[in-house]
């Protein structure tokens, strides 16, 4: 079949229109779909940084808390415990309440600095008196722990705790239990470390 000539002369012009738009840019539904799967891929990356920045500062509050309860068990296995007129000192004394028998979480005999120069403090609440420092002082974002200390006799026997004073002729042994409590995203994170020396 022949072609006539105005047939055969609008065929290249639609080839040529066909090139010249294909070669002119990209249609609106193409920018459309390749603006979205940016989008989601630029998400996903921001998911990822957060969730290991979350990763990341719970590791560092960990640390922190860790090195915190560490140092005052240091401070119990190394300090003297009887002042210069043979007075315990506060931190060596058990945790005993004296009315029910029972063991109580004090914070007292506890001292700490951060590392801008601030003192923990000591403050009472409803549950009892707490030693308030803080965490991540020196990453920008500190939070508030609370630190306490528990500290009873044991039996040198067998290594049991007791409630009741376990006095020899060489002297006795104390067990100490540190424990540290701080919140972190909703949820109440805690470490503990126990020690055991001797008294005097």
């Amino acid at each position: 079949m022949e072609l006539s000539p105005q047939t055969a002369s609008a065929v290249p012009s639609r080839r040529a229109r066909r090139v010249t738009r294909a070669g002119g840019g990209f249609t609106l539904v193409e920018v459309m779909v390749a603006t979205v799967l940016l989008s989601m891929i630029i998400l996903s990356i921001l998911a990822v940084l957060i969730g290991s920045y979350r990763v990341a500062a719970k590791a560092r509050y960990a640390d922190h808390a860790r090195y915190v309860i560490k140092s005052f068990a240091d401070q119990f296995l190394t300090q003297q415990p009887l002042d210069s007129n043979g007075n315990t000192l506060t931190l060596f004394q058990p945790t005993v309440d004296p009315s029910t028998g029972n063991l109580t979480p004090l914070g007292t005999g506890l001292s700490w600095t951060n590392s801008y120069g601030v003192a923990g403090t000591l403050s009472a609440d409803s549950l009892g008196l707490y030693y308030y420092v803080l965490l991540g002082d020196n990453s920008g974002a500190p939070i508030t722990a609370t630190v306490t200390r528990e500290v009873q006799w044991v039996y040198s026997s067998s290594g049991a705790p007791t409630l009741i004073n376990q006095s020899e002729s060489a002297g006795y042994l104390l067990v100490g239990v540190f424990k540290i409590t701080y919140p972190y995203l909703g949820n109440t994170m805690s470490q503990s470390i126990s020690v055991v020396r001797s008294v005097p």
